[in-house]
């Protein structure tokens, strides 16, 4: 019987010298943009795969990178600033035109989360301020706080800590969030901003180990969170439900489901980027490449028939894998 070839990459970018924390797909899969742990942002054409623009975008390590209405970066550094920045990436020489500037605590390593509210303003979610095991959240368009310290806890005796908030996603137009602690628990709370009320609707405790990052699929039905550990949890995010998988290699730092819903990818200490079945957590493919840590996955967004349906890792030794999967 024939032996299978083991997947290779698409393609490898080479353009940062450092580690490569977050990237993603923008405008229908045409760019992408990545940021590095010296701060430095890229923004890279699919079409000729070479950068098209870079900058110094922070003056610490830039812990995640975000884009709305295709022309729109929020960048997030450990240099407690979160940008935002307008790309005028039709020019004949693309640019970027800074906007505004949110000064934030980037004492934690979790990334924020960014959504849409129902008057389409984008709000962003991070750890709070004043207290890192609660969420404050921040409306970007209207530029004001709207919750601080949800999910706050009173300081009583015998009350655990959860630890600091590790991993962040808005929801259901920002009327819920989830959030995952370094105590490995995972809750989420309702917010009624009129009323300027937040609400416990589910938590649970699947892991011990500090949770490291959670996705969230398409619909908005379950998410799936990764830690230090070996474990993987899939929670239904009405009930709260769990089902669990493991694999051999503890620690993986990201997590990311595609588009259909269909598979999630994660990202691994050990240099691997696995892909499983989102119903089933069944493993699917090992993606083997990078000889140091994964940090970063993202799947591109068009999953139209017969094309490539990319998903992309970026990783410590600061290379970028493309690879084509399903």
């Amino acid at each position: 019987m024939a032996t299978v070839s083991p997947p290779t990459p698409v393609y490898i970018f080479r353009g940062h010298e450092a580690g490569v924390n977050d990237l993603v797909f923008f405008n229908d899969d045409q760019y992408f943009v990545s940021g590095d742990a010296k701060g430095i942002v890229q923004i890279w054409k699919m079409r000729t795969r070479r950068a098209i623009l870079q900058w110094q975008a922070h003056e610490e390590s830039c812990l995640s990178v975000h884009v709305y209405e295709n022309d729109k970066l929020i960048t997030q550094g450990r240099d407690n600033t979160i940008h935002v920045w307008q790309l005028l990436l039709d020019n004949s020489t693309p640019d970027k035109h800074h906007l505004y500037t949110l000064i934030y605590d980037s004492l934690t390593f979790c990334r924020l989360s960014l959504a849409f509210n129902d008057r389409q303003d984008a709000i962003i979610a991070i750890p709070a301020q004043a207290d890192h095991s609660a969420i404050d959240i921040y409306n970007l368009s209207k530029r004001k706080w709207v919750f601080r310290d949800v999910g706050k806890r009173p300081i009583e005796e015998g009350t655990k800590s959860r630890g600091i908030c590790m991993a962040i996603k808005l929801f259901e137009a920002g009327r819920r969030v989830v959030a995952a602690y370094e105590s490995g628990e995972v809750t989420t709370w309702a917010l009624d901003e009129e009323k300027d009320l937040f609400e416990l609707v589910w938590s649970v405790q699947e892991q011990h180990e500090p949770v490291l990052d959670l996705a969230l699929d398409p619909l908005q039905t379950f998410a799936i969170s990764t830690s230090a550990e070996n474990a993987i949890i899939k929670y239904d995010l009405v009930t709260g439900q769990t089902k669990k998988t493991t694999i051999k290699k503890p620690g993986l730092s990201a997590v990311t489901i595609r588009q259909d819903g269909k598979i999630f990818a994660t990202a691994g200490y050990d240099g691997r980027i696995r892909v499983f079945s989102a119903k089933s957590l069944k493993p699917l493919a090992i993606l083997s490449y990078h000889r140091d840590s994964v940090y970063s996955v993202s799947f591109a967004s068009r999953l139209a028939e017969g094309e490539d349906h990319w998903l992309m890792a970026g990783s410590k030794e600061s290379r970028i894998s493309l690879w084509s999967i399903y």
